[in-house]
């Protein structure tokens, strides 16, 4: 898995995105599920439930590619990071919204878009042809 930069990115992503979910569910108390203001994660990231479930199944997602092959890691980075890119220009439109059923802020988008950016860059670019690199 440590010669895959796809595995290695999609656990470490992946492990950050179910620990965000976990603790999301800390500050979450007395918001709706689908509140469109939650809680603040780490003082800066706006969260309800659904949005900390979405965390653990993308999280979760990318973790089991990651420990699948690295195929299937690719896949699942360039096809999350897609979601996520779409998520981030979302955003844009649905904070202050009644439509903002994930309590979407400022800096949530933007940690988004970085993890869009970064799961894109690796999804499509590395692993991309046969090098010997062992699943």
């Amino acid at each position: 898995m440590t010669r895959s930069p796809n595995r290695m990115l999609g656990a470490i992503v992946g492990g950050f995105f179910v620990l965000f979910g976990l603790l999301g569910f800390t500050v979450t108390g007395g918001a709706g599920f689908f509140a469109t203001e939650g809680g603040m994660l780490a003082s800066m990231f706006q969260v309800n439930g659904f949005h900390n479930v979405i965390h653990l199944v993308v999280g979760a997602a990318l973790v089991l590619a990651a420990l699948s092959n690295r195929a299937a890691a690719r896949a699942v980075n360039s096809g999350l990071g897609f979601a996520l890119l779409l998520l981030g220009f979302a955003g844009l439109l649905l904070i202050g919204s009644e439509f903002n059923v994930l309590a979407l802020n400022a800096a949530g988008n933007v940690l988004h878009f970085a993890a869009a950016v970064v799961l894109l860059l690796v999804g499509i670019g590395a692993d991309s042809r046969v090098t010997g690199v062992s699943a």
